[in-house]
């Protein structure tokens, strides 16, 4: 395996991210077919290289990326559905009420 990012200690572009990204994936490819990743619990040059360049990677998201938040609509269960949870599951009709 050759070690293409070993002096790399930070990503600090997206180009550069995107590249590591894409050599995460290659790893992991090439690990597959080797079968170094057939024990979930192996220590190797593989398993060593992907979780190296995916703490990076990982940084880097969390240093300069952003990421926009999902709205999420709050709803009220309607009739028809609070009926099949109470019926299907018990679940307490006064406690549907309640959260309705």
């Amino acid at each position: 395996m050759e070690k293409i990012f070993e002096n790399v200690l930070e990503i600090k572009t997206r180009e550069d991210y995107e590249i590591v990204w894409s050599r995460v994936k290659e790893l992991i490819a090439e690990a597959t077919k080797n079968g170094a990743l057939d024990n979930p619990e192996a220590d190797n040059e593989y398993t060593r290289e992907i979780g190296r360049l995916s703490i990076l990677g990982a940084e880097y998201e969390n240093n300069y990326m952003e990421f926009k938040y999902l709205k999420v609509r709050k709803k009220s269960p309607s009739m028809r559905t609070a009926k099949k949870l109470h019926k299907s599951l018990n679940i307490d009709a006064d406690l549907l009420i309640e959260y309705a």
